[in-house]
This record gives structure tokens, sequence and C-alpha cells, in this order.
């Protein structure tokens, strides 16, 4: 019996071989496909929050841009108010001096 086997498994190993070549990157696949699941599965995790840290961030920044825009549309009023005043008082100037040219030239002519 012994000798059987022997036999038997002396005819079967080129095969059993050829055959563990051939299915060993098979179960190491399906365990690299396990890791690659997991990996991809992390790397969603990592990108959810990501996500989430990036809208935050956007909110963050809608907020001071809008602080912003509401200052800026303030000083813009109040630049606009302080260049009116300015150009009443050149108007004014202006006004001012062609009077005391005309002054002037009446005194000259007398």
């Amino acid at each position: 019996m012994p000798a059987t086997w022997m036999t038997a498994i002396g005819a079967a190993l080129p095969y059993i071989e050829s055959v563990a070549k051939l299915a060993l990157p098979v179960f190491k696949q399906r365990k690299s496909d396990k890791e690659a699941a997991e990996s991809q599965q992390r790397q969603i995790e990592e990108l959810q929050t990501a996500v989430t840290h990036n809208a935050e961030h956007v909110r963050a920044l809608a907020q001071q841009l809008q602080t912003t825009m509401t200052a800026l549309e303030q000083a813009g009023m109040q630049l606009a108010h302080a260049q009116r005043r300015v150009q009443r008082w050149a108007l004014l100037a202006l006004a001012l001096g062609v009077g005391a040219l005309v002054v002037s030239a009446v005194a000259l002519l007398r």
C-alpha cells in the first residue's frame, strides 16, 4: 500500500506543482482584493472627512467674505459722502477765488 501512494504522489507531483503555481496567485489575489477593498474603504472615509473639513472651511470663508463685503460697502458709502463734501468745499473755494478775481479786477480798473 505505501508503495502505491508513493507512486501516485510521485506521478502527480509535477502536476501538483503546476496547479499550485496557477492557484497560489488566485488565493493571494483574493487576499489583496480584500486589502484593496479595505484600502478603498479607508480612502473613501478619508475623502469624506476631507470633504467635510473643506465644506466647513468654505462656510467660514463665505462668512468672512460676507463680512468683508459689508465692510467694503460701508467704506464705499463713507468715501462717497467724503467725496461729496470735498467737492462742495472745492466749489466753494472756486467761487471765492472767482469772487476775489472779480473784486481785484474791479479794483484795478478804478
